[in-house]
């Protein structure tokens, strides 16, 4: 924190999600964002350039022996989360790294004890625990009684998936579903079992269905596949929700169900996005907004951590990996190989 009490933050990361966190640190008020880091040293720089930050550098050593860096972003590709970090924790900095925590078992231990040693806050940025739709479901639980069985889904444009196919959807996109369905049920998964389908021939499988079976008898079943036809994409919702049945109701989340509709000469009719990265007034609204001003408050010693923990994050990841590792024994018996 500088002289004037204004948080001093560096992101790791200058592709588009690095290029939005500055973006939208920039309107939370008492935030300055004084680093940006990246490998390549002319993207680096570019990228300071461009977003008006004062400093850049390839190496999070620099960073974090600024001693007015308080906490490093972490928006790099997914498998270099641990190195960055575990060096910020080891150096006294809180961190908030992009979801997922890490892509191994061994690199989210890593992560975690690192937070747990340092005493400092590592968050993940599980944000839909700050959409005000998914947040009021987990409230509104004790109406429906005990979970009995989920379905959640989340379903993307494949002309995505030539960059996303890096890391197992699994991992990448459905570690969303399975926090909140870790989060609803509060319970352990016993049996994981996973279904891929790779149609496109790319790294990863686009098409993925999980059965989760929970020691309590909870069974949940979630959806990620890359099959949507191109879309505008920053413009419309993601075809993603979750419903929750119980023994005296049920309770649902429908991204594309409803919002704010524009219909227009050049584009047709879109669904725009209210809820999740919206910006009012040049200030991040939305759960992207509300999780990196709870994060600054955090920080700022302000509010007490509401977030998903490490070792939610690390059970998050683990249930993720139980997926992927059935599915692909389920494909070496055979089962779902082809396209």
């Amino acid at each position: 924190m500088n002289s004037k009490g204004r948080l001093q933050l560096a992101v790791a990361g200058v592709g588009d999600f690095g290029a939005r966190y500055v973006r939208a640190l920039r309107g939370v008020s008492g935030v300055d964002v004084r680093w940006v880091m990246a490998r390549d040293p002319g993207r680096t720089e570019a990228a300071a350039v461009a977003l008006d930050v004062p400093r850049w550098s390839v190496e999070i050593a620099e960073v974090c022996a600024d001693p007015e860096v308080d906490a490093v972003v972490v928006v790099t590709p997914e498998a270099a989360h641990r190195a960055i970090t575990v060096a910020a924790l080891e150096a006294g900095k809180h961190v908030i790294v992009e979801k997922p925590l890490a892509t191994t078992d061994e690199d989210a231990v890593a992560m975690v004890e690192a937070a747990r040693a340092s005493g400092k806050l590592l968050m993940t940025a599980l944000l839909l625990r700050f959409d005000t739709r998914y947040a009021q479901l987990k409230d509104r639980l004790p109406e429906i009684g005990r979970p009995r069985s989920i379905y959640a889904w989340r379903n993307f444009d494949r002309n995505l998936f030539a960059l996303y196919s890096r890391t197992h959807s699994f991992v990448e996109n459905a570690i969303h579903d399975i926090d909140l369905i870790l989060w609803y049920v509060g319970g352990r998964v016993a049996r994981a079992n996973g279904f891929c389908r790779n149609t496109m021939g790319l790294a990863n499988p686009d098409v993925n269905w999980g059965v989760l079976e929970f020691e309590d008898g909870t069974v949940a079943t979630l959806q990620t596949t890359w099959l949507y036809p191109p879309q505008a994409h920053r413009n419309l919702q993601w075809n993603a929700g979750i419903q929750v049945m119980g023994d005296r109701g049920v309770l649902e989340v429908a991204n594309d169900a409803g919002g704010f509709r524009a219909n227009t000469e050049g584009d047709g009719i879109l669904l725009l996005d209210q809820t999740g990265w919206s910006d009012i007034h040049g200030e991040p609204r939305g759960a992207f907004g509300a999780m990196l001003r709870h994060f600054v408050a955090c920080l700022r010693g302000e509010a007490e951590y509401l977030g998903a923990t490490p070792g939610e994050a690390l059970e998050g990841m683990r249930v993720a990996r139980m997926l992927v590792e059935d599915a692909r024994a389920r494909e070496r018996r055979g089962y779902g190989a082809g396209g």
